[in-house]
């Protein structure tokens, strides 16, 4: 049996272990964690949502994607820039730590300049985001998507930014373009993968070719080609995509998806069978300049609840392109 069919089995197993009540600490520990991450939302922002949860982000410089430095320019680990938390986790070690060997590896991502510029002036916002994620991942709701209300939000650099943090704190992290209508993370990062994830699901292509590993920031890249794919919500509602996720559970701590627009005509089936048949378990949602309108949100949440995703949660970029 191939490593890949042993994480598969072991991910979406059902034992004793997994359908086990939590103990009385434990969950006094989560309910902490939570309420600190909220709490602390709270008092910084001044406001919070009572639906949606606390609006973290709210970024003072550009938060609108850009294009990256471009040849000549000295590639650096995004995570150099990361002032590591004093009780942060070493790097996780386990046996099946590198069970999914990449089908290429570089030391750096070329990270675009307005994810420097966000990591060093909104790190403790980004923490606070990251706090959330945690607490989800801690309680085995590793896979969580990243949404923009709309285009042009300043989705795929939010989720950037967050997948650099988690990384800088020590955990296995996935960072997974499945944005099928405009994928952009390989090219924005300057980097050519053996094999599209595309190819996976349509041709059985092995997981790990798709796949790239930047050791210096200690982050992994599941790529798409940079090319819109047709047929997009057929592949995304396949085998392989069950597949996909059942490897991606077990491989990594946290698993970030740049999902795209949902109120978007192209994006938005393709992201609603996203998450019905890979399980993600939950989203965040980036809004603005203006703050979201709840009704959109209300449509948000209960298409992805029906398929038992939950809405975490909203950031709000202020100075997004209106």
């Amino acid at each position: 049996m191939t490593n890949t069919n042993q994480a598969f089995i072991k991910a979406y197993r059902h034992d004793a272990a997994q359908g086990a009540p939590a103990s009385p600490a434990m969950a006094d520990a989560e309910r902490a964690a939570t309420a600190s991450v909220q709490e602390s939302a709270s008092a910084a922002s001044g406001e919070r949502s009572a639906l949606y949860g606390p609006r973290p982000l709210s970024a003072a410089g550009a938060m609108s994607p850009q294009r990256p430095v471009r040849a000549g320019q000295e590639k650096q680990p995004l995570s150099s820039f990361i002032a590591r938390p004093l009780n942060a986790p070493p790097a996780a070690q386990s046996a099946d730590a590198e069970f999914l060997r990449p089908g290429t590896t570089i030391a750096s991502f070329q990270w675009p300049p307005v994810c420097r510029a966000l990591t060093q002036q909104c790190g403790e916002q980004l923490d606070r985001v990251a706090d959330l994620i945690t607490v989800e991942a801690t309680a085995g709701r590793s896979l969580i998507g990243m949404l923009g209300l709309f285009p042009v939000r300043g989705t795929t650099t939010t989720t950037l930014c967050l997948a650099a943090r988690l990384a800088g704190r020590g955990r296995r992290v996935m960072l997974v373009d499945a944005n099928f209508c405009r994928p952009r993370l390989a090219s924005w990062l300057e980097v050519v993968p053996t094999a599209g994830w595309q190819e996976v699901l349509k041709q059985g292509t092995p997981l790990a070719d798709a796949v790239i590993r930047a050791k210096n920031d200690r982050l992994d890249l599941l790529a798409l080609v940079d090319r819109k794919t047709e047929n997009a919500e057929r592949l995304v509602g396949g085998l392989q995509a069950i597949v996909t996720a059942g490897v991606l559970r077990h491989a990594y701590d946290v698993v970030l998806f740049d999902m795209g627009a949902f109120f978007d005509s192209a994006s938005q089936p393709i992201i609603v069978e996203l998450v019905r048949n890979m399980g993600i378990d939950g989203v965040l949602v980036v809004t603005g300049p203006q703050p979201a309108d709840a009704r959109d949100l209300d449509i948000v949440a209960a298409q992805i609840g029906r398929n038992g995703c939950e809405l975490l949660g909203m950031i709000e970029n202020r100075v997004a392109k209106p």
